[in-house]
């Protein structure tokens, strides 16, 4: 017998780690990301973050940084205590909660 886990939304709230691949971050996904930043409640949780990326040109790292940096103030944007989204991104990288990374694979 097979236990599972009951979700919201088709998620699991007992995930600890969300790794992205293969998004562009434009502003096209922006509902994506917000959706599941609220859902594990991104500033409040212990949740770890990681994006990857291919660096087929050599100039993929710079270009997703940014990416990664404009998303996750824009999204802090969106919460109520502004103070809090002000500092969301300084907090994610404190806690070593958000990386960004080259995939080798």
């Amino acid at each position: 017998m097979v236990a599972t886990i009951p979700t919201t939304n088709g998620l699991d709230k007992n995930i600890k780690h969300i790794k992205f691949y293969g998004h562009s971050l434009a502003s096209a996904d922006y509902s994506y990301f917000q959706s599941i930043f609220d859902f594990y409640d991104i500033y409040n949780s212990d949740i770890d973050l990681t994006f990857y990326y291919s660096d087929f040109d050599g100039n993929q790292k710079h270009i997703m940084i940014n990416r990664v940096v404009n998303l996750i103030k824009i999204y802090g944007k969106t919460l109520n205590n502004k103070d809090h989204g002000k500092n969301l991104l300084h907090k994610l990288k404190l806690e070593n909660r958000l990386l960004i990374k080259e995939s080798k694979d």
